[in-house]
């Protein structure tokens, strides 16, 4: 054994004896050739050529964020100077009349030992393409008419003298619409790194990787160059679309606009998100808050700050502002979601057959959990309800009573299943998973206020997706905001599919839910979202907020929401609306929320393709406040007409009720001896009872009251790491998709 590793250690020795011979012999004979090449690669130095970050677009192609190709304008001062008598004071000239630059400064540069010998010098940034083409332009210009051929030969001289003046290429990252969808698209800073949004989640696809050209002598000693080209980024197709995104800014402005104020620096709530998603594949269309900013200067506060409370901020405050205002409300932020968990905690009762749809529950008011009084928002009560009507009326006091009947195992289960406590794995960075209780640390009072949506917090992507998953069918999608990923050269490497991650409930369950929640919308306490033609249904949201320095109930601080979706005989759309404390004397008012729903849809509804179906009375006009030019036209929707006679015995085929409630011609004329009768059907002029539209809704106004509930539980302050489900969700198009090695991606 000894001898074998002695010959083994021989060997070695041998080996690196013969490299060493080697290593002299090639710097005896041919040092200086190596050396020299060393030494020319040093003085003509390899420059990169940098990549082109890859392109965001909408789903129709409309371009969100792009790298324009810009250069700095470089001087070599060695070039200058190897001829200062010829060169000088032509290149001279040209920088000063094509781009305006200072002679004497550039004098300065050529003159110094320190740069006279330098062969970069950056004299200008961000020089256009116009610009360079101007430099060519001029350097190219042919001699003027009217010149001696000697002037002519000095004029060709003179601009063939200009020397040492080249271009450096770089992209500078620009956003066309500057604050649109900020915070869906993000921004990437100054290096090409992504900070927020998309840029900062699928920074990876859209950085390339550079390029770079090599200078060095041959075995003549001749000067040659090589060019490895760059690899561009990736281009991304967003689900977003623009002219919905647009509709949203739209109406989230408009709301600031009437109740902002100067002491609320202009905004008209603590905070508005509107999330507009497709729930049978997951798609977000529309996403945006009421703190946007301008992606081309990112770092401007002067929307909400004044110069002198900029300059006040300590550094950390500055960044802790920039923060905030860069964070993704829909995604970021949780809260107590109020009454809008109602649909998940019925369908989860369905589901595991707690109840029935036959079931029957009496709301008196309130509900005595072990020693914790726990009102419903009706203190007076509803009286006898049944399941449908529990979700019509938002009757906590039955939700209490399903959620006792689920019980606290099966309750913690379902809120698993719809990812509530867990990431959505939407493909935006900063997701937050809210905070839930688990089956070890909930009690009766935790279940019971749980189940109306206060006990527990959530984001607005969390309560989309789950809403989206009681009436899609039952069938859970991952939310996502990529559709597309295209090469630099536009072929197409990945088409991002709808993604169903699990069924919580049946299909049948499902159905249930649709019809209670349209019930709710045309009977209960969601009638002010109501868009005239369209079958929608939804669920409004009235949530008690905690004083962060308390952390007790704050008295008077809400937030209210609405969520809906169309058509709710197959849901295509759901548009979700937050509205955070709005700046109103009495908050706790879902009715902001339901307007801000219903203006939004009335916009979205006809750019998507969705069709009024409905029939459109006037007492419903009447009640919404709208007229005949804000109803979207088409189908058979439009005022219900009829035939009806006047006291004198005309008859009119097209008279209807008008908005007042009057009995007029098609030319709105009052048809004298008709009127309406206190069943709401029209008399006319001969006594004929005219049935307008047979309907079991509710002519009175729908009251929505809260109720103080000061000692109902409140959140769990930590997140249990143990209920996510991060390993089930997808976590986007990564490199490894495409086929690309995390070093290719730059």
């Amino acid at each position: 054994m000894q001898i074998k590793l002695t010959a083994v250690f021989a060997f070695v020795l041998l080996a690196l004896l013969i490299l060493l011979v080697r290593i002299t012999v090639i710097t005896a004979t041919s040092g200086d050739e190596y050396a020299k090449q060393v030494l020319s690669q040093q003085s003509y130095d390899s420059r990169s050529i940098p990549y082109r970050r890859g392109e965001i677009r909408d789903r129709n192609g409309i371009t969100l964020a792009s790298s324009e190709r810009v250069y700095n304008l470089i001087l070599d001062c060695m070039a200058v100077n190897q001829n200062r008598d010829a060169y000088v004071q032509p290149t001279l000239d040209c920088l000063s009349e094509v781009f305006g630059l200072d002679s004497a400064k550039i004098r300065s540069l050529l003159d110094s030992e320190k740069t006279a010998s330098s062969q970069y010098q950056i004299l200008l940034k961000n020089v256009t393409e116009e610009q360079k083409q101007a430099y060519t332009d001029y350097k190219t210009q042919t001699p003027p008419e009217g010149l001696t051929e000697e002037a002519k030969k000095d004029f060709r001289s003179n601009r063939s003298n200009i020397q040492g003046i080249w271009f450096e290429e770089q992209y500078e990252r620009s956003y066309p619409y500057d604050t649109f969808a900020c915070k869906v698209i993000g921004f990437s800073n100054d290096i090409g790194d992504g900070i927020t949004g998309v840029e900062a989640y699928y920074d990876s696809l859209l950085k390339g990787t550079d390029g770079r050209t090599f200078g060095y002598l041959n075995q003549d000693s001749e000067y040659e160059r090589t060019t490895i080209s760059p690899e561009h980024g990736k281009t991304l197709t967003l689900t977003l679309d623009m002219d919905i995104q647009k509709i949203v800014e739209k109406h989230i402005q408009e709301f600031d606009d009437l109740y902002g104020t100067e002491e609320t620096r202009n905004k008209g709530a603590e905070n508005i998100g509107v999330l507009v998603m497709d729930p049978d594949t997951g798609e977000i269309l529309a996403m945006a808050d009421n703190t946007e900013y301008n992606l081309n200067k990112y770092n401007d506060l002067t929307n909400y700050y004044t110069g002198a409370e900029i300059r006040a901020m300590s550094e950390a405050t500055y960044v802790d502002t920039l923060s905030m205002m860069w964070e993704n409300f829909c995604v970021s932020h949780s809260y107590e979601p109020g009454s809008v968990v109602k649909p998940m905690t019925v369908a989860s009762a369905l589901e595991c057959g707690a109840v029935t749809d036959n079931d029957a529950f009496y709301c008196d008011g309130g509900e005595f959990v072990t020693d914790t009084q726990i009102n419903c928002d009706n203190v007076y009560g509803h009286g006898d309800e049944t399941l449908e009507y529990a979700i019509v009326n938002s009757c906590n006091d039955a939700l209490m009573q399903i959620a006792a009947k689920i019980g606290i195992t099966r309750f913690c289960n379902y809120q698993k299943l719809f990812n509530f406590g867990s990431p959505t794995g939407i493909d935006l960075p900063a997701e937050t998973t809210g905070v839930v209780y688990t089956e070890n640390s909930m009690h009766e009072v935790e279940l019971a206020t749980c189940s109306f949506g206060q006990g527990f917090t959530l984001s607005m992507v969390q309560e989309a997706a789950a809403f989206s998953t009681v009436i899609n069918g039952g069938y859970y999608y991952q939310p996502h905001v990529l559709k597309q990923v295209q090469d630099a050269n536009g072929v197409v490497e990945k088409t991002v599919q709808p993604l169903v991650l699990k069924q919580p409930v049946s299909s049948q369950v499902s159905a249930l839910l649709r019809r209670y929640l349209t019930t709710a919308v045309q009977e209960g306490t969601g009638r002010k979202s109501q868009v005239p033609g369209y079958l929608t249904g939804g669920k409004t949201g009235t949530a008690e907020k905690i004083n962060p320095q308390t952390h007790e109930r704050d008295p008077g601080k809400y937030l209210v929401s609405f969520i809906g979706a169309c058509p709710m005989d197959d849901p295509e759309v759901v548009i979700y609306v937050i509205v955070d404390e709005p700046n109103v004397a009495q908050q706790a008012d879902s009715t902001y929320a339901q307007k801000l729903f219903a203006d939004i849809a009335t916009e979205v509804f006809p750019s998507m393709g969705l069709y009024p179906t409905e029939p459109v009375t006037s007492q419903l006009l009447a009640y919404l406040g709208l007229t005949e030019d804000d109803v979207v036209q088409g189908g058979d929707t439009g005022l219900i007409t009829f035939q009806a006679f006047d006291k004198y015995g005309n008859l009119y085929n097209d008279a209807y009720v008008n908005e007042d409630g009057v009995v007029v011609s098609a030319q709105g004329n009052a048809l004298e001896g008709a009127y309406l009768n206190d069943d709401g059907n029209v008399v006319d002029g001969y006594g004929n009872v005219i049935t307008v539209k047979k309907t079991n809704r509710q002519t009175e106004e729908v009251i929505d009251p809260v109720a103080e509930n000061p000692d109902i539980a409140h959140p769990p302050e930590d997140v249990d790491l143990g209920s996510t489900q991060e390993n089930t969700v997808w976590s986007g198009v990564t490199g490894e998709d495409l086929g690309v090695s995390a070093n290719d991606n730059g």
